[in-house]
């Protein structure tokens, strides 16, 4: 008989996988198969030179573009699927231009593809994070973990393809993640619990440990990408699937460590994977230098390719408990160790350029060394963020997924009932008469009306409610004691509901619903 503990992980494993549509947030991992292949020549090398560099300063700063104007105003629904279909054009784009570049060897098409590959990165990777934050934190970390699985054993399947085959095969890539996005975002992904937006309080210092230690790390591993003379260091084929296979296995190992065992997950258990495999690099790299070199690397690339999981499920729950917008809270962070990791790839290029000396590999041993333990000291506390510890589970109950039912006559009544209570429920608040004595919408015309502005201009729950509530000429105040959230809070969402609706009063908001 199966004891508790494994009849509790066989029912979340299968809650998490349920859905037909739930399977698409692998798509994901689509996109990382053509990041590795385009910017990173597959990985038969630590990095692509000159290349990987222009492409990654633009990715870098189209993230930081992107969140710029998220922060200004959220993007709407129709902005995000705009997003989706440029960054699969251009990443499609960019692929063709390599390939034309390297076929004629011109240095002014490989230049604009690798402009074209940093900014379609950015937005083919950035459309994502609006179907992931939907979900909770358990998904999150299944499905990230296992699409960053999936994308590196595709990508090590295509590096030992002639690279122009390779090349065309992973032109085939962002078609095949906006399939699964379009998909993703049609997915049930179940009852979630309702977040409260605690980050909104965080102190600002909180935001320069975390974006420092992301910057420092982020040079430690681009020090580490060129050592010791700057130029990209060849990987055979034992060390690409050293790099690949131990993604693979990191990774499964965290998804049974957090689902199957359902052990903590905390932003240091797993920050200190990350600093133990680069530091692990690094060592071999200063003590056995020559024929280990290729070896180091692929070690230092685990940690690397990893901390796109690791950065992937941290901002998914940051955003999830803070009313910024997703694209926002990912730009700033994203930029932040991309051009971190940058620099520091600039850096060991031009150590590598004036001569290295053995003065210059201990200097830059010791810049690396200086960044991981700066990096641990920023980082390795679980009291980062103050406000609530990153990866708590939200304890507000969620209402369980009503199990299917075939009788037609149960059904039909449940649903009856469900109907009743929930125009009970509206009435509460929309039977009411609202501050100018007009009299407010009934029930069936809240829910109407909750659900038309939902769907046309996607706020989330919590908006929907203030904006249905500022509909009917609520204060501020009464909203936020009648939400149970601070009104600093409801402001929050009163902006955001502003700037989705394109309303800059709460009269025009009130037209606007009324003349739906």
């Amino acid at each position: 008989m199966p004891n508790a503990n494994e009849t509790a992980r066989t029912n979340t494993l299968a809650t998490l996988a349920d859905g037909p549509f739930l399977p698409s947030f692998l798509g994901l991992a689509a996109t990382r198969v053509w990041l590795q292949s385009n910017l990173f020549a597959s990985y038969t090398q630590s990095d692509d030179g000159m290349f990987s560099i222009v492409n990654q300063l633009f990715y870098g700063l189209a993230m930081i573009v992107g969140g710029a104007m998220a922060l200004r105003k959220p993007f709407s629904k129709r902005a995000r699927m705009a997003v989706a279909w440029l960054g699969f054009a251009i990443m499609t784009f960019s692929t063709v231009l390599i390939l034309a570049g390297k076929e004629t060897n011109a240095v002014a098409i490989l230049a604009t593809a690798s402009v074209c590959a940093g900014i379609g990165s950015a937005l083919g990777g950035g459309m994502w994070t609006t179907a992931y934050v939907r979900l909770g934190l358990r998904q999150s970390v299944l499905y990230g973990f296992l699409s960053l699985a999936l994308g590196s054993a595709g990508g090590l399947a295509l590096s030992f393809l002639p690279e122009t085959l390779g090349y065309t095969a992973s032109m085939f890539m962002p078609a095949l993640a906006l399939l699964c996005y379009q998909r993703a975002l049609k997915a049930d992904v179940g009852a979630q619990p309702a977040p409260e937006p605690v980050y909104d309080q965080e102190p600002r210092t909180t935001m320069l440990f975390i974006f420092g230690g992301l910057a420092v790390f982020g040079l430690a591993l681009g020090v580490s990408r060129g050592f010791p003379a700057g130029e990209p260091v060849p990987m055979d084929a034992v060390q690409r699937i050293v790099h690949q296979m131990g993604v693979v296995i990191v990774s499964l190992f965290i998804i049974w460590w957090f689902i199957v065992k359902r052990k903590r997950l905390s932003f240091s258990f797993l920050w200190r994977i990350e600093i133990m495999l680069v530091a692990a690099g690094m060592l071999v790299l200063s003590v056995l230098p020559g024929h280990f070199t290729g070896l180091a690397i692929a070690v230092v690339n685990i940690a690397d390719t990893l901390m796109l999981g690791v950065l992937w499920v941290t901002l998914q729950d940051v955003a999830r408990h803070t009313t910024t917008d997703v694209y926002a809270v990912y730009g700033f962070a994203w930029a932040s160790r991309v051009l971190s990791r940058d620099a520091g790839r600039v850096l060991v290029m031009a150590l590598g350029a004036a001569g290295l000396s053995s003065y210059a590999v201990t200097a830059v041993i010791g810049i690396v060394v200086f960044a991981l333990a700066a990096s641990m000291a920023l980082l390795l506390s679980d009291g980062i963020p103050r406000r609530r510890p990153l990866f708590a589970q939200d304890e507000r109950p969620v209402p369980e997924r009503p199990k299917a039912n075939t009788n037609a006559a149960t059904v039909a009544a449940e649903g009856a009932a469900a109907k009743e209570v929930g125009h009970a429920g509206a009435e509460k608040i929309g039977g009411e008469r609202d501050a100018a004595g007009n009299a407010a919408e009934t029930g069936a015309d809240a829910n109407e009306a909750g659900d038309w502005l939902r769907d046309a201009f996607d706020l989330s729950e919590r908006e929907t409610q203030v904006a249905l509530l500022i509909a009917q000429g609520r204060s501020k105040a009464y909203i936020a004691e009648a939400l149970f959230l601070s009104e600093n809070t409801v402001r929050t969402h009163a902006k955001n509901v502003y700037a989705k609706l394109g309303v800059h009063s709460k009269q025009e908001l009130i037209d606007l619903a009324q003349n739906r």
